[in-house]
């Protein structure tokens, strides 16, 4: 390619994984991230649905971690759904999100070694650290919210909350750890200027 089509790994992952695969137009999120890619640079139709699949397809050479975190992260957790059911809210849980969310749920267990830990909660806490889990306003639920949802107790689910945050995000400080979502965006960064699908805004 000429270009870079993206100035960050970023806005790389937020458009080709909700670029829609049932059909080759963007989803309303993926016409959004035009605006953070420039114009001019194919992101629309079979040209965008290629690039996108270009993308993912350097994405799915990481890990079985790493792509569950990077697919946690930035694809919807929900797709548009048309069933035409009286039931139907008009949406459905994406089945790559869901499972990549199923796998994060079984890894993590291992944070809790020699503790109970309760299945539910982590998939809870997991789903709202992605943020998957909100209230009528829009807000992340509370851990609280959820330690009622799951008949937990508070203290335990602040616990089980501390341990999956610092796995995921890291340890803040000068010494902190880092997380295993920070370890993912670097190398799919790495992988995607390799490759010259991100690069410096504006550089050309």
């Amino acid at each position: 390619m000429d270009q870079p089509l993206f100035d960050s790994a970023d806005s790389a992952l937020r458009f080709a994984f909700s670029y829609s695969k049932q059909q080759y137009s963007p989803t309303p999120m993926a016409r959004l991230m035009r605006g953070t890619v420039g114009s001019g640079k194919g992101l629309v139709g079979n040209d965008g649905a290629a690039q996108a699949g270009m993308v993912r397809s350097e994405v799915e050479k990481l890990d079985a971690l790493q792509l569950a975190i990077l697919i946690a992260q930035f694809a919807p957790a929900h797709l548009p759904c048309d069933c035409g059911a009286s039931c139907c809210s008009r949406k459905k849980l994406n089945p790559e999100w869901n499972a990549a969310v199923n796998f994060l749920t079984e890894h993590t267990v291992q944070l809790f070694a020699g503790s109970l830990s309760h299945y539910r909660l982590r998939r809870s806490l997991i789903e709202r650290y992605f943020g998957a889990r909100r209230d009528g306003n829009g807000k992340k639920l509370s851990v609280e919210r959820l330690s009622e949802e799951c008949g937990v107790h508070r203290h335990t689910a602040a616990s089980h909350n501390e341990r999956l945050t610092r796995y995921l995000r890291g340890t803040k400080g000068i010494n902190g750890e880092v997380g295993i979502q920070a370890r993912a965006m670097r190398v799919v960064d790495e992988i995607l200027r390799g490759h010259g699908f991100v690069g410096i805004a504006d550089a050309a």
